[in-house]
């Protein structure tokens, strides 16, 4: 059977099962992008019930930048299940990490006063996933954030790698950045979080 990608309006149409059974047929076909645009719509379908889980895993000031960190990852990571029970216990296993991955990087990070524009846990972003043999969904997803990087002036892309990337702190950075001020870093990762997340979320992408 011949696989034929939909647009985005039809595929806000498709139920959970629906929407796997098109990822998993875009994979088959070796239709990588096909299948990621059809995961985004999966994933964000489910950040109620991320937040809801990591809710009891991370303090209450930190589920929104959590929530975005696992389902980045999520999008990221290959899916080609077969069932929506599959597809649960699996992202759930990205949310869980993600929630330890804060935790730990909490754990050993100095203490400082939260700004209010900063958000605890932006150093958080990237970690292990529970990949399947294919990795085009890292590299699609990669190529992105490479997009929103390159959107920044050089020493703002020097704030994001080293706070987004490099679990340094707002103070850390800098210290390593002459110029920069603690507030200055919380405002551009914040800016550079906004931007991602409007590029990953079906809902404001560029749907026909």
């Amino acid at each position: 059977m011949t696989f034929v990608p939909i647009p985005d309006h039809e595929l806000q149409q498709l139920s959970d099962d629906e929407l796997i059974a098109y990822v998993r047929n875009a994979h088959g076909a070796s239709v990588p992008a096909a299948g990621r645009r059809a995961l985004m719509f999966l994933v964000f379908g489910y950040e109620r019930d991320v937040k809801r889980r990591l809710s009891l895993r991370v303090p209450k000031h930190v589920i929104d930048d959590v929530a975005h960190d696992a389902l980045v990852r999520a999008i990221a990571a290959a899916f080609d299940g077969t069932s929506q029970g599959e597809f649960r216990s699996w992202l759930h296993t990205i949310v869980d990490r993600t929630a330890i991955d804060w935790h730990r990087k909490a754990k050993r990070r100095p203490k400082e006063t939260l700004l209010p524009s900063e958000h605890s846990g932006e150093e958080e972003v990237w970690g292990g996933e529970p990949f399947t043999e294919s990795a085009a969904g890292e590299v699609e997803a990669r190529i992105v954030i490479e997009e929103v990087i390159d959107t920044f002036n050089e020493k703002h892309q020097q704030v994001i790698e080293l706070h987004v990337f490099g679990a340094l702190t707002a103070a850390e950075v800098c210290d390593k950045i002459e110029g920069m001020s603690e507030d200055n870093v919380a405002q551009i990762a914040s800016r550079f979080r906004a931007k991602l997340r409007d590029r990953l979320d079906p809902d404001i992408g560029d749907s026909p």
